[in-house]
């Protein structure tokens, strides 16, 4: 399970990670490529298509990449503030390093989101980036303060409201 006899690491969640950024940096487009050098294939077209996310009307293989990321995120939050309290770090400590990293998301994801064409009436803000770091923040803010069963309720709550929000009609049906 883990790398070696000193290492406390997940070797499965770091190869899980791995095959993930993988799709993240690209290979996604390397695959649709090398697809295409056999556009008589059936296979092929169809390995293709699951590099590319879908309307609103199905599900692909590249639609699992962002929820991938953030299970991992999720799995590896609990060994990771576990370590940083072995190593004597305080719940300030921590919290300070939780909010430097989801700050340094969001900020990342303006950058990529286009912040120097300096054309802000179009920027766009709630990035990908963004997303994971304040959604990882919280998730490791409840992680440090609240108790087991507390994070469970919120979950629950969380999953059962947006379900119900799920069954209003949008204004454009």
């Amino acid at each position: 399970m883990n790398k070696d006899n000193n290492s406390k690491r997940l070797l499965s969640l770091d190869t899980l990670r791995g095959f993930d950024m993988l799709f993240i940096m690209g290979l996604s487009g390397l695959i649709v490529n090398l697809a295409a050098l056999a556009p008589d294939s059936a296979f092929a077209s169809w390995f293709a298509l699951q590099m590319k996310h879908v309307a609103w009307d199905g599900f692909a293989h590249h639609d699992t990449i962002f929820p991938l990321f953030l299970f991992i995120a999720g799995v590896s939050l609990p060994l990771s503030v576990a370590k940083q309290f072995e190593q004597g770090a305080t719940r300030r400590d921590v919290v300070v390093k939780i909010i430097r990293r989801a700050a340094v998301l969001v900020i990342l994801g303006i950058l990529y989101n286009g912040f120097f064409k300096m054309q802000f009436d179009t920027l766009r803000i709630p990035s990908v980036l963004g997303r994971i770091g304040i959604a990882w923040a919280c998730a490791a803010i409840m992680t440090i303060y609240l108790k087991p069963k507390v994070r469970a309720v919120i979950c629950a709550v969380i999953l059962i409201g947006y379900s119900l929000l799920l069954t209003i009609p949008a204004p454009d049906t």
